[in-house]
């Protein structure tokens, strides 16, 4: 299912949240990546690591395990080297769930866990 296109003038940051949190996950990276294509300054890196951990989201609701605990692992990473509320996330509390998922993720690809099912995280965000 395609999301119609935001109204004008609304927070992309934002509205790429609202799309992950509704499980929208491709359409969320879609949202955050034409930002990222945008911008110049120092939250590309940020928005990149955001980017792939939405993107890594997506491969795992198509069943690529692989993909989903590389992207993880990357996007945790890149995120990592920002402060923990930057741009109003709490990168603190979705980073924390990103690596249980990724050691789950990792889990399932050596068959040491059967259920295939992820409880997906929210991400928290304060508007600045």
């Amino acid at each position: 299912m395609v999301e119609p296109e935001p109204p004008a003038g609304l927070d992309p940051v934002q509205e790429g949240i609202r799309l992950f949190n509704e499980e929208y996950f491709f359409e969320a990276h879609e949202v955050l990546e034409d930002l990222w294509k945008r911008e110049h300054g120092k939250s590309k890196l940020f928005l990149q690591g955001l980017i792939q951990i939405c993107a890594a989201y997506h491969h795992f609701q198509n069943g690529n395990l692989i993909g989903a605990e590389t992207l993880l692992e990357r996007g945790a990473h890149k995120m990592r080297s920002y402060p923990p509320d930057y741009l109003g996330i709490d990168a603190v509390k979705l980073l924390a769930h990103v690596d249980r998922d990724r050691e789950r993720i990792g889990r399932m690809q050596r068959g040491e866990e059967d259920d295939k099912v992820l409880k997906f995280p929210r991400i928290e965000r304060k508007v600045q």
